[in-house]
């Protein structure tokens, strides 16, 4: 790849330009405005109003469409809403349609396995012909973005004798490292090492050919940029001036980086509790952790409401528990800034819509513990017709049910419960939560995301929110740490921790908070990655974590083609055969273990692969052998003037244990005089209705495939053409580097070189 250098030795017109409808992570930050014509790097750099200006277009760069919490840390990867933007789906979190795309269902076809994976990738520079895009930031790629921070900070340090405030400059050029840093961390955790580019001085000339670093190096280098920024920045910022990046935001990036960069994707020593890389982890996160006490972050949350409240009750000012803040805008001007969180998650019957909101699969319910930390089973008192009782006090901030009272100020009560229509073929069910006709009860469950709903929010206005986003919460901070202390095997450091974040949100400390005296270290990890999947659930961050610790298949390998005895006509395959197949990060070779079906990641763990399963879920139904002819118009469902329903109060989300303990009764009630009953719905109403599903035989029989060189994507075939002259670059590990479509189950056609799993 010919890297062409971009300059920026005169703001042109089009930069400038950029600054006049710019809205950074602060409203202030573009508050003064002046004519911008024709102005050189002396009129802004002399200006410190200007300057800071200038940095506002890096921020709207990297962070204007941070729209949702489930985007989680891509300021750069999210731009393309095919790569980043779209890592959440492959969770047991939520359930989407695109989770069923032809790379993950088996196929062998050309986006399986060759570098076209995801189209329009925006890593290194853009691939196309014109030589002008490798310089346009405005496209959203690493390089021209990296190279205008790298001259803001040139210009910075030949400017100090313009404006005399040493302060000043050195909280601007702090920012700038820190949204490198940042930018280069997040190519880096999907597509592998990059050349790293510090300075000015050191970008590339015209024809340069600098390889991709070892991962290893590359994050090296991210820390210490995030090091750096810290020793410039302030650990907290004015009200005016809230949302810039901070030191302890810094600090804490370089912990996410250790913890990342310490697990196994990256690391072929995770397993060694002594790994220098996990001590790293842990003396940075450890670093992290006292710069934030110290700072007053962590104070607000003391209960489950205040928990709560940490999402939305905060603007525009200082949140304790927010480490990285993404200001959002409700001001129609700046329409790109919105959060769009509650478009997705409302129910139709309170959005006044035909959506669904977001159903939870099986999996996710019962990752949340019991009321006491214990894990959700029958030995300690789960009843799953029940499931809601007694569980984790988080779980009724997360999950809404039949009853609750959507947080809005509507206050509308939802029900969500199938049942019969009619007799008839393709016309028989209906559903309660808005949706309309019989594709309405398809792919249901018996609850919805509510976490992190704002009830200032009223109906209509849920595209258009200002509601801020907690990028980085304190509470990862705890968990970074408790990571990194049951990697090394320190029990007693790992418990505690855990028991930290518990602690805030009511589960009483009896018996280490539910945990017990779990000594054994893989099951400590366990206890830790499980525990993020509760306190951070819907925020973005668990895609990340199945990436990093392999949960889709361990490390083994999975390839329906080669074991599965994969069904082209109708999608069926054996998944336990499929399981240990096909390429592999852990293959024996350079340092690494050679995983099998029978140990690796997963096994030691003790944790369920991902791949070759689907998503579940359950549904609450009505009399289902009864036909029911209830007009859906208006939101109607047959139980809407039953007594029995309109005695359960509305359950809120701020109840007493006590007052929610006595709605619970009143929903038994009806749920005991009505005949409301728990059922699988593929078993009970059909092959169609499962989460999943579709009147489709393909769908029916969809099992999610996560191939073992999914985990870092592969450079774009776009970049091999002969006309760019980038042959020297090395493709992926576990890819093809021609587009063509595979030849069946050869895996040595994975012919990519550049291996980013290395021992320490």
């Amino acid at each position: 790849m010919t890297i062409m250098k971009y300059r920026m030795n005169k703001l042109t017109a089009g930069v400038i330009g950029l600054l006049i409808v710019t809205v950074s992570c602060s409203d202030q930050f573009l508050k003064d405005k002046k004519d911008y014509n024709n102005m050189t790097t002396i009129d802004v750099y002399s200006d410190p109003d200007q300057a800071k200006a200038v940095f506002a277009t890096i921020y709207k760069q990297i962070l204007e469409r941070y729209n949702s919490p489930l985007h989680g840390s891509d300021p750069l990867m999210r731009q393309g809403q095919t790569t980043g933007g779209r890592q959440w789906m492959y969770t047991e979190e939520l359930v989407e349609p695109d989770f069923k795309d032809n790379r993950h269902d088996g196929q062998n076809v050309k986006q399986s396995k060759a570098g076209n994976h995801i189209a329009n990738p925006p890593y290194w520079n853009d691939p196309r012909n014109n030589a002008s895009n490798f310089n346009n930031f405005s496209r959203y790629t690493l390089f021209p973005t990296i190279y205008l921070i790298n001259n803001y900070i040139e210009e910075i340090d030949r400017s100090r004798g313009l404006y005399v405030n040493d302060r000043f400059w050195d909280c601007l050029k702090g920012q700038a490292i820190f949204a490198r840093a940042w930018l280069y961390f997040d190519a880096v955790r999907l597509w592998g090492g990059f050349p790293y580019y510090c300075t000015e001085s050191d970008q590339p000339a015209d024809g340069d050919r600098s390889g991709r670093m070892p991962v290893q190096d590359c994050l090296d280098k991210v820390c210490a940029d995030f090091e750096t920024a810290a020793g410039l920045l302030p650990e907290k910022w004015d009200n005016e001036n809230y949302g810039r990046f901070t030191s302890v935001a810094a600090l804490a990036m370089a912990s996410r980086v250790r913890v990342y960069m310490a697990s196994p994707v990256f690391n072929a020593s995770w397993d060694n509790p002594g790994g220098k890389r996990w001590k790293a982890a842990l003396d940075d996160s450890l670093k992290a952790l006292q710069a934030a006490d110290q700072a007053g972050y962590g104070t607000s949350v003391t209960d489950i409401n205040s928990w709560d409240r940490a999402f939305y009750a905060y603007d525009g000012v200082f949140n304790p528990e927010a480490i990285i803040t993404i200001q959002m805008s409700n001001d129609p001007l700046t329409k790109s800034v919105y959060n769009t969180w509650e478009s997705s998650i409302r129910p139709g019957v309170v959005a006044q819509t035909s959506g669904a909101g977001e159903v939870v699969p099986e999996e996710q319910l019962l990752a949340f513990p019991m009321k006491n930390g214990k894990p959700a089973t029958a030995a300690n008192g789960y009843d799953d017709e029940k499931f809601y009782r007694d569980r984790d006090p988080r779980f009724y901030r997360t999950f809404a049910i039949s009853g609750c009272e959507w947080p809005s100020p509507e206050k509308k009560q939802i029900w969500l419960y199938a049942w019969r229509y009619s007799n008839k073929d393709g016309n028989m069910y209906r559903y309660s939560d808005g949706s309309q006709g019989d594709n309405g009860a398809i792919g249901k469950s018996r609850a919805l995301v509510w976490k992190m709903a704002n009830p200032a929010i009223a109906a209509g206005s849920e595209s258009t929110s200002g509601t801020d986003i907690l990028e980085y919460r304190y509470a990862e901070l705890l968990l970074n740490v408790a990571e990194c202390y049951a990697a090394m095997g320190d029990a007693g450091n790992c418990l505690q921790y855990i028991g930290r974040v518990r602690s805030r949100v009511g589960i009483p400390s009896a018996d280490n908070y539910g945990l017990g005296g779990i000594t054994d270290r893989y099951r400590l990890i366990k206890a830790v990655l499980n525990e993020r999947q509760v306190e951070l659930a819907y925020e973005g961050k668990r895609s990340w974590d199945m990436r990093r610790w392999l949960l889709y298949e361990g490390g083994a390998g999975f390839d329906p083609r080669i074991g599965g005895g994969f069904d082209d006509a109708t999608r069926a395959y054996d998944p336990e055969g499929a399981y240990g197949t096909g390429w592999r990060i852990y293959d024996g070779k350079n340092g690494r273990p050679n995983y099998t079906r029978a140990d690796n990641v997963l096994t030691r763990l003790g944790i369920p692969r991902f791949s070759g399963t689907k998503h579940h879920t359950k549904v609450w139904g009505y009399a289902l052998d009864t036909v029911h002819e209830v007009s859906e118009s208006g939101y109607n469902h047959p139980l809407a003037d039953n007594a029995l329903l309109k005695a359960v109060p509305h359950i809120t989300r701020d109840m007493t244990e006590s007052a929610r303990n006595a709605a619970f009764d009143r929903l038994e009630a009806l749920c005991e005089g009505a005949g409301i009953r728990t059922y699988d719905p593929i078993s009970k109403m059909g092959p169609k209705y499962g989460v999943e599903s579709s009147n489709n035989v393909r769908d029916q029989n969809f099992l999610f495939a996560w191939r073992g060189w999914y985990y870092i994507y592969p450079i774009h075939y776009d970049m091999y053409d002969a006309a760019k002259g980038n042959s020297w670059i090395t493709q992926t590990a576990g890819w093809m580097t021609n587009n063509a479509n595979p030849a069946g189950n050869n895996v040595e056609e994975q012919d990519g070189t550049y291996f980013y799993c290395m021992p320490e």
